[in-house]
Parts: structure tokens; C-alpha cells; sequence
């Protein structure tokens, strides 16, 4: 199957702007993805890549190439895909990305089952939030990423992505017991007291701006800690509120209670991966694991 490979070669520098890139998509080493590319301007007797600054474009001549044979890759990616769904034998290596929580959650223990029943297959695990996970996997530095969008937002688009929706993890304000808001809490007054986020250009941050600025509000932010866990003992010490969702909290101490909000805000827990390798037997295994665990 040279030439499928060959041709997947080309498509993976054409989506991913570079060989290193499209090499950790393909699990290879960048000389095997030029020595590729190099049999197949032999084989077709055109040029197909020429440099821009530090990434390659494709020549006319390979997006032509493509656009004969794309239809005929698709199809026989699909039917590999679907032979090696039907494999037993799970080797290889998976690398996941997720956020704080869902490692808190669950990820941890299904990369450790999954790794217990298949010997052969490894995983890596990063810290990731959502859209710093996005990038990852679009650049192939990770195979699969755990993500969350909070629902009102604006949801990102990456065309070659696809993205399983798991489940809704609620979100609510909390409060130490004594504060003045735990018996009639409202969004204009919650907006003037101080606040514990995670940090700045995460998509948490953004949603719990954004929730106040939906009715002409700011939130005064007065500290910063990226772990949701530790919000709870930063209200819990009469420091301020936290927007803390249900997915890995710990129980909540006596020190702080939930305020009672007509319509919490939510955010959607999926797994995305990218859409040409959503029939790779490994990658399909570790997904199927996280959706266990995440989903309990």
C-alpha cells in the first residue's frame, strides 16, 4: 500500500502546513514522511511541495494530484478504517490532552484500565485547556483531547475535527455561608463582590465574563488559580464567590453553600479527535475508555 501512503503523506502536509507536523499525525519521523513525498514526485514525475518562509505550500501540480486522487484516499481510508475497528490486537501509542477536571474526574483511571487490558498500547497525558487542546490536535501533537464548551458561547469550528458531545456538567456559584448573598442572591449584586477565576484567555474565564456582560456587567476578578479544587477553599475562607462546575468538585465544606440560580450555566464535556483517524483502532479504544469514565 505504497502509494495510499504516499498520498496520505501529501494530504496530512496539505492540512498541517509542515512535515514535522504532518509526521507526529502519522506517527512518523519526518525523513519517512519526505522520503514519501520523494517516491511519489518520482512515481507521478511532478513537483509537490515548494517552501514559504517556515512551512511548505502545495505546488498546482500536487493539489491536482489530490483532487484526481482525494476521492479515491477517502474511500480506502474508510475501509481500512473499518477492518481495523475489528482488530483485537490494540498496539501503538496515544497521546490525550484534557482539562484539569475531567483528569480529575476520570481520565487518569482509564488510561490506566486501558493500559492494564491492552499491554501493547501506551498513552501520554497533558494538561490542556480546551482551546489550547484544539491546536494540539489540529498541529498532531496529540490524538485525542477531552474539551468543554460552555453553552451561550460561540462554538469553534475546525473542519478537520470531529467532536462527540459525552455530557452537560453543571455550574454553580458558591458562596461562603455568611456572605451577605447566600439568602437573596441576585446577577447585578453578585457582579460587585470579588471573585476567584481560572486564568485569562481560558474558556472558563471567558464564559464567566462573558455570563455578566450578557446583562451590562463585569465581574471583579480579584484572583487567579487554575484549578477548580481550589476555588472551593478560596470561598470557603470568605475571599470571594467561584463559578465552579459539578465535574471532579470535591465535596463542599460546611463553610459554603450554592446559591440557588433559575438557570446555571452549563458547559458540554466532548472528545474530539481528528476526523481522518476516527476509525484508528488505538485511538478508538482510549476514546471509548475516556467516554466511560467521563460519562459516570
Amino acid at each position: 500500500m505504497d502509494e495510499l501512503a504516499t498520498l496520505r503523506a501529501l494530504q496530512s502536509v496539505k492540512e498541517h502546513g509542515t512535515v514535522t507536523a504532518a509526521a507526529a499525525v502519522l506517527r512518523l519521523s519526518p525523513s519517512a514522511v519526505s522520503q514519501q513525498l520523494k517516491r511519489l514526485e518520482k512515481a507521478t514525475g511532478r513537483s509537490l511541495l515548494t517552501p514559504t518562509g517556515r512551512r511548505v505550500a502545495l505546488t498546482p501540480e500536487a493539489h491536482a494530484l489530490l483532487d484526481e486522487a482525494g476521492p479515491v484516499l477517502s474511500r480506502l481510508e474508510a475501509i481500512l478504517g473499518v477492518s481495523s475497528g475489528r482488530e483485537t490486537h490494540v498496539v501503538g501509542h496515544v497521546r490525550v490532552a484534557a482539562f484539569t477536571t475531567a483528569i480529575r474526574h476520570g481520565a487518569l483511571t482509564a488510561i490506566a484500565e486501558v493500559q492494564d487490558q491492552h499491554p501493547q498500547l501506551t498513552c501520554s497525558l497533558a494538561e490542556m485547556d480546551p482551546g489550547e487542546a484544539y491546536h494540539a490536535l489540529s498541529a498532531g501533537m496529540v490524538d485525542i483531547a477531552v474539551t468543554h464548551h460552555w453553552q451561550g458561547l460561540l462554538e469553534p469550528v475546525h473542519p478537520a475535527i470531529t467532536v462527540s458531545p459525552l455530557t452537560d456538567d453543571i455550574a454553580d456559584v458558591i458562596c461562603h455561608r455568611d456572605h451577605s448573598l447566600a439568602l437573596s442572591p441576585a446577577l447585578e449584586d453578585l457582579a460587585t463582590h470579588s471573585w476567584v477565576s481560572t486564568g485569562a484567555g481560558t474558556i472558563c474565564h471567558s464564559w464567566l465574563t462573558h455570563m455578566f456582560a450578557l446583562h451590562g456587567h463585569r465581574p471583579r476578578i480579584t484572583a487567579e488559580i487554575s484549578d477548580f479544587a481550589l476555588h472551593v477553599p478560596f470561598v470557603a475562607a470568605g475571599l470571594g464567590l467561584a463559578l465552579v462546575p459539578r465535574l471532579g468538585r470535591p465535596e463542599l465544606p460546611g463553610e459554603v453553600r450554592v446559591l440557588e440560580l433559575e438557570d446555571p450555566p452549563a458547559r458540554r464535556i466532548g472528545i474530539a479527535l481528528r476526523t481522518h483517524q476516527v476509525g484508528d483502532n488505538a485511538i478508538s479504544v482510549v476514546g471509548a475508555a475516556l467516554r466511560s469514565r467521563l460519562r459516570d
